[in-house]
């Protein structure tokens, strides 16, 4: 028992070394080397996900789209599903499967925003839902406005200190301040139900 054990670690030290030069390889541009390393582990470890999602990349970059395509969709059915690994080949199967159809990701429609995610970015400040779903000019806008109420509530003498003098000034500035805010969730949440756009595009397969 214990000479087995023994060789299940050395099998496993052996993977994990040739993994690495394989790394090593792909970084150098030896993808030859490369390749070869990533065959090694899979004759040690034919189930090795790791080794077939690299090989997949290796054989995407040198030209061969369909052997790449299916090295991504066994990487990705070896993996379980909540892992890293598995939402890493899965996305490079959808975008070699794109590419073979000579359709590129960059010309997908990007995926729309969450209105839930658009309010708790507003929540956050206002103007940073509309920032994070690349309207820039409103969102900066919404963003300075309560970044200036805000260093006016706190330090200027129509601010807090004010409230010993009665409050009005105080009070101005905190209406202002609180309409910025639902102005900006308002507007946050419609632009999010209208569909507009977050950063990260879609992963492919909604086509």
């Amino acid at each position: 028992m214990p000479d087995v054990r023994n060789e299940e670690e050395l099998r496993r030290e052996q993977v994990e070394r040739l993994l690495r030069e394989a790394y090593v390889y792909q970084m150098r541009n030896e993808l030859l080397h490369a390749e070869e390393r990533c065959r090694q582990v899979l004759e040690l470890d034919a189930h090795n996900a790791e080794a077939l999602e690299l090989l997949g990349d290796i054989q995407e970059r040198t030209g061969r789209l369909e052997e790449a395509i299916q090295s991504f969709r066994q990487a990705r059915d070896l993996s379980p599903v909540e892992s890293p690994r598995y939402a890493s080949a899965e996305r490079k199967y959808a975008a070699a499967l794109l590419k073979q159809r000579g359709i590129s990701a960059a010309d997908l429609p990007e995926e729309p925003a969450s209105p839930l995610l658009a309010i708790a970015a507003s929540i956050v400040f206002p103007g940073l839902a509309q920032w994070l779903m690349n309207d820039r000019v409103k969102g900066g806008v919404l963003m300075g406005i309560a970044l200036v109420l805000l260093l006016l509530i706190a330090f200027s003498p129509w601010g807090v200190r004010n409230i010993e003098e009665g409050g009005g000034a105080f009070l101005f500035l905190a209406s202002i301040a609180a309409s910025v805010y639902v102005v900006s969730l308002i507007d946050a949440y419609q632009t999010a139900r209208r569909g507009g756009p977050r950063r990260k595009p879609k992963s492919g397969w909604e086509v």
